[in-house]
């Protein structure tokens, strides 16, 4: 047996401390009986009798306080097994992480945009197993297939371009690198989501790699993520990426590559823009709409059952005892008890669409939200219960959540229900600065049900708000091209400063002198700068110099043949800076997961790195 509410168990302290009360009541009314009657007078006024009912009425009323505090606290006792199945399609992301992505044709760049697409993504899964390829120059498995969307995330907000250790965009490992993270021997339907520029700079042909996912009966959705113009890489120091000749590389978006490959899998193409229109093109209408969901995940449901009326009758069964006894002092109160207890009986609290209602009207929005969910369990497809749980992710500040929910709910047949949730999905978009389509939400609503004023306002509001947008847009683009004409004039004043004050050395040995001793101020300060772990690795190796640590152990070798150690607390002190040293190291490590999974952390340089 356990207990639904065991909170209200404390209820039973309130027995032994009433037993106690009236303990004393009895002996205090007996002493002042004492001070006007004989103990043998005492006898003839008050019978035995009346003092054993007393004892009976108290104790049966205890007992009804015991009894009650039990069924109040919902005791269980013996479950059944409810079969549970999670039906759905297996499907990887391939997201693009390479430079090329960091460009800012589309605001605030396109890994930005490809992240939020996958945001998106996961709000309208309906029980499909996700999972996330990460690929520039190379790819690999950042995240196997999982129903926990919420580890899933962890491991795509760390996705940068730095992230990868070899650069460029390598289109058909990303590919080969999803179908091998599908499980072959399962029967499930599978689809890849490519979500890239497009701009293939790997020595792989991509067609070829499709071919190969389409024989594994994979297939291939392409969201083309930037413009067709072509805008410059940016360098993460400033500036852009040129060319080995020196010219500004440009990148693009390669739309017709990816049609291609996503019409030879039997998949489909979409650029990405604002608002969901291209997820709900491949996720809802091609996945969802053409692909079969299989049973991912089966399982059994332990429900436990409700024994509360056991203790509730044995208190109706007290107090009835109570009553019938031959006194008709507080007839009345029993009777009242008697109501109120049935009335705080769990079978009261039995609906939790009313208790969440309740909870919402008090403005507790977080425990009307589990209570919607809980009859949501019941009656997972029922609108009005969707149309709640909307309200209160609203109103908790989840407005993803909300307007997936508004969504499903505007599937019902009641015009009335559905135009509220158009409405309310109106303000889930507002809220999510989606003001394009928040005013067709608002439109619909509109058009739905013409005498709604607020539906009307909130049109007129939000276009103004779209004005006012596009106007401070305007403002600061001009604002940004005349910063820019004023820095390049700046920038020329000052070339055309340094030109003129320029002068050549009047000794050119001492000059001479003067850039060695500069070089050597600066080996200096690279031998005493620390060293932070990998950092400077690949320099190292470059130079074909020895690692920072091996020079250190020359230097210290070569000044103990000079001078002995005449001190111990010298090494002491020593060890104490290494530690200090390590510690500073390890608090600039950030977690990142997925990093341990990649096949060669060694960071390595390719011609196209973008």
């Amino acid at each position: 047996m356990n207990f639904a509410r065991i909170e209200m168990l404390f209820l039973i302290w309130a027995v032994p401390l009433l037993l106690l009360v009236f303990v004393y009541g009895m002996k205090r009314r007996k002493k002042i009986l004492s001070h006007f009657v004989s103990s043998q007078g005492l006898k003839s006024i008050v019978p035995a009798a009346s003092s054993a009912r007393r004892k009976i009425k108290a104790g049966l009323m205890l007992s009804v306080l015991f009894f009650l505090a039990l069924a109040l606290s919902s005791p269980r006792y013996g479950y059944n097994w409810v079969e549970i199945e999670r039906r759905g399609v297996d499907i990887i992301l391939a997201l693009d992480c390479s430079k090329s992505m960091l460009a800012s044709d589309i605001k605030p760049s396109r890994l930005d945009r490809a992240k939020r697409e996958v945001y998106d993504l996961l709000a309208m899964l309906k029980g499909d197993r996700v999972g996330l390829v990460a690929f520039a120059g190379t790819a690999f498995l950042q995240c196997p297939l999982t129903l926990d969307y919420e580890a899933f995330n962890l491991f795509l907000n760390v996705l940068s371009p730095d992230f990868l250790p070899i650069g460029g965009t390598d289109i058909t490992e990303a590919i080969n690198v999803s179908v091998e993270g599908f499980d072959k021997k399962s029967n499930t339907e599978k689809a890849v989501i490519l979500i890239t520029d497009g701009e293939n700079t790997g020595e792989g042909v991509p067609i070829k790699a499709a071919e190969k996912a389409k024989e594994s009966g994979v297939k291939l959705f392409c969201i083309g993520v930037g413009s067709q113009d072509g805008v410059p890489v940016p360098e993460e120091q400033g500036g852009f990426k040129k060319d080995a000749s020196g010219k500004i590389i440009l990148t693009k978006l390669d739309e017709e590559a990816l049609k291609k490959m996503a019409v030879m899998t039997g998949g489909t193409y979409v650029r990405s823009v604002a608002g969901d229109m291209d997820l709900d093109v491949i996720y809802t209408k091609e996945i969802r709409g053409k692909m079969e969901a299989s049973e991912l995940e089966s399982d059994r449901k332990q429900i436990w059952e409700d024994r509360y009326q056991w203790f509730l009758a044995l208190a109706i069964l007290a107090l009835t005892a109570e009553l019938f006894l031959p006194s008709t002092k507080k007839m009345l109160s029993a009777i009242v008890l008697s109501c109120l207890i049935v009335s705080s009986t769990p079978a009261a609290h039995a609906n939790p669409l009313k208790q969440g209602l309740e909870a919402y009207n008090k403005g507790d929005y977080e425990k009307s939200l589990k209570l919607f969910i809980d009859a949501q369990l019941e009656n997972p497809d029922q609108p009005e219960i969707l149309y709640n749980v909307g309200n209160a992710y609203y109103k908790t500040g989840d407005f993803d959540a909300a307007a997936s929910n508004f969504k499903e709910a505007m599937k019902t047949e009641d015009n009335r229900l559905k135009q509220k949730a158009i409405y309310n999905l109106g303000n889930a978009n507002y809220r999510k600065e989606k003001f394009e389509d928040a005013v067709k939400n608002y439109e619909e609503a509109v058009k739905l049900d013409p005498n709604d004023l607020q539906a009307k306002q909130n049109l007129e509001f939000v276009k103004k708000v779209m004005e006012l947008k596009k106007q401070q847009q305007e403002q600061k683009q001009q604002e940004g091209d005349k910063q820019k004409e004023e820095n390049s004039e700046e920038k020329k004043d000052a070339e055309a400063q340094k030109n003129e004050g320029e002068k050549n050395p009047e000794n050119p040995e001492q000059a001479e002198g003067d850039n060695e001793k500069s070089a050597g101020d600066k080996s200096e300060e690279e031998k005493t700068a620390p060293n932070y772990g990998n950092e400077k690795a690949d320099e190292n190796e470059a130079a074909g110099a020895k690692p920072a640590e091996e020079n250190k152990d020359d230097e210290q070798k070569a000044a103990a043949a000079k001078v002995a150690p005449s001190d111990e607390s010298k090494d002491s002190s020593k060890d104490s800076d290494d530690k200090k040293q390590a510690e500073r190291m390890l608090n600039r490590l950030n977690d990142q997961p997925g990093k341990a999974m990649i096949p060669f952390y060694r960071k390595q340089h390719v011609e196209k790195d973008w």
